[in-house]
């Protein structure tokens, strides 16, 4: 279930869980079940895939269904969480690529529907582009929206990555390596990221702090970020218990396989940072360039 509302221009929608006694019969009974909500698809410029989305009804009520495109983006959190917009909004829209049907139909009780859909990339484009398919029905019947006294629409997206074969860059910026205290006294690890290159990424990343001998002291992982071209993300790691004074590496790892929707991992898609620092009496005090 889905709470909107606009702001500058952007739909931003979350995500509720609705705990009132006399709401929850109705979300019960109009759920929707998508077989997908994630469709990654490559192909040559100037090419077509088709594919098909499977809807189910597993209700003993008949269920509406309203079938359209949007666009989406990340929100600035670069946690995954997404804002949407109208079709054909932003420069990396394929929401107007896609053709499918039927965009309108009832699902019988404990019915199915298949919708199909046709992916056209056009002969002249680059670098990936997005958007998504929602499925919207209406919360409960007439009478019971009556009872509640409000209108209320579910609505579930199927999420489109669309690569034109060829013409794809991953690259990345990492830079602004720096260590600060936490409130609790641990410290504190970021990183500056940004994709520069003409597709989406998920970069999961870890670090290693290492002694001269090649002994671990710390590790950890940094936070998710995910990104479209263009979008910057700071990450960020803690690490808890005191590191004796002295010279080590830290060795930053970053891993942009796990593109939501790829499958298997993408070549050359782990990258490797490292920079010289110095621990005097619990500071980090001094940190080398990062190579």
């Amino acid at each position: 279930m889905y709470s909107c509302w606009k702001k500058n221009g952007i739909i931003l929608i979350f995500s509720i869980v609705v705990f009132f006694l006399f709401v929850l019969p109705a979300v019960e009974a109009a759920t929707l079940r998508l077989d997908q909500t994630k469709i990654r698809i490559s192909a040559l410029p100037g090419q077509a895939k088709n594919g098909e989305i499977r809807v189910d009804n597993p209700t003993d009520n008949i269920i509406h269904v309203k079938v359209y495109p949007e666009d989406w983006r990340y929100a600035a959190a670069r946690d995954g969480t997404k804002e949407f917009n109208l079709a054909d909004a932003t420069v990396f829209s394929c929401a107007n690529w896609i053709s499918f049907f039927p965009s309108e139909f009832d699902l019988a009780p404990f019915g199915r529907q298949t919708v199909n859909y046709t992916v056209k990339i056009p002969s002249d484009v680059t670098g990936g582009h997005y958007a998504v398919l929602f499925f919207e029905s209406m919360l409960g019947d007439a009478g019971r929206r009556e009872s509640v006294g409000m209108n209320l629409l579910v609505r579930l997206g199927v999420i489109f990555y669309v690569e034109p074969e060829g013409t794809i860059k991953r690259q990345v910026v990492i830079n602004g390596l720096d260590f600060s205290k936490t409130k609790e006294g641990f410290l504190s690890i970021s990183v500056n990221f940004k994709n520069i290159g003409n597709v989406d990424l998920l970069c999961s990343s870890t670090y290693n702090i290492i002694d001269k001998q090649g002994k671990v002291y710390a590790r950890g992982a940094f936070n998710d970020a995910y990104t479209l071209p263009g979008d910057a993300a700071k990450l960020t790691g803690t690490w808890s218990e005191p590191i004796p004074n002295g010279p080590y590496d830290i060795v930053l790892t970053f891993d942009l396989s796990k593109a939501p929707g790829q499958e298997g991992p993408l070549a050359g898609s782990v990258i490797t940072k490292e920079a010289e620092i110095k621990v005097a009496d619990g500071q980090i005090s001094k940190i080398g360039e990062l190579n």
